[in-house]
């Protein structure tokens, strides 16, 4: 028989040490990323609105919206609005807000990771040229 005793309440506080240094660090690297990337790319070729579409894939969260990495390197939630305008306007505006996320640590590991990834493609091709 094993005599071995886990306390579940000192790995869960290891669990989320391990977390909390994962968020940190991948906060530092989205910064580093975005910094350097001259351009920064458009949204969909949108060209007043600087952003990456971020999709982590299977962990996902639909009532996030569409989650952004921006410029300076932070994860947002983009939200675009139809707006009525003139006619000879094109008949619509369409304003955008970048709202903050406020996102439970693993959530955030899982996009911030796929925003790395994301910039590290952007990186490649411009570098590539």
């Amino acid at each position: 028989m094993n005599d071995t005793q886990i306390d579940p309440l000192i790995k869960r506080a290891v669990a989320d040490a391990v977390m909390q240094r994962a968020t940190l660090e991948l906060n530092k690297l989205l910064a580093e990323l975005a910094a350097v990337l001259d351009p920064f790319p458009n949204f969909m070729g949108v060209s007043t609105i600087q952003a990456i579409e971020v999709e982590p894939g299977g962990a996902s969260n639909p009532d996030n919206g569409c989650v952004v990495v921006c410029p300076d390197g932070e994860l947002r939630e983009l939200v675009l609005r139809m707006i009525p305008g003139p006619f000879e306007m094109g008949g619509v505006e369409q304003p955008e807000e970048m709202a903050e996320l406020d996102l439970p640590p693993g959530e955030y590991v899982a996009y911030a990771y796929a925003a790395v990834e994301e910039l590290l493609k952007v990186l490649e091709v411009q570098q590539a040229r």
